[in-house]
């Protein structure tokens, strides 16, 4: 009987192991710049490009979210670049 559950145990498990992944899972990234009078303007403005791109491919906003932000100061402006990273 020993022999039986244990022959039984090996074959679910080798069934297991070589069955494929239930879900495969897609990824994307968009990068995009903005420019505003104040930083919080400029990564809005970046954000709101780079979310166009995304849905301009097929990503919902719910399945992409803002990774990273990078401003920089100009004499009277400011610039942002923005990584949105989606995943479904």
């Amino acid at each position: 009987m020993k022999k039986l559950l244990t022959a039984a145990a090996l074959a679910v498990a080798a069934v297991a192991l070589s069955a494929p992944p239930a879900f495969a899972v897609e990824t994307g990234d968009f990068y995009a710049t903005g420019i505003g009078p104040y930083p919080s303007d400029a990564i809005s403005s970046a954000e709101k490009v780079a979310r166009t791109f995304a849905r301009n491919t097929g990503w919902l906003d719910s399945q992409c979210y803002r990774r990273s932000a990078d401003v920089r100061s100009h004499t009277s402006y400011y610039s942002a670049t923005v990584w949105l990273y989606c995943q479904r």
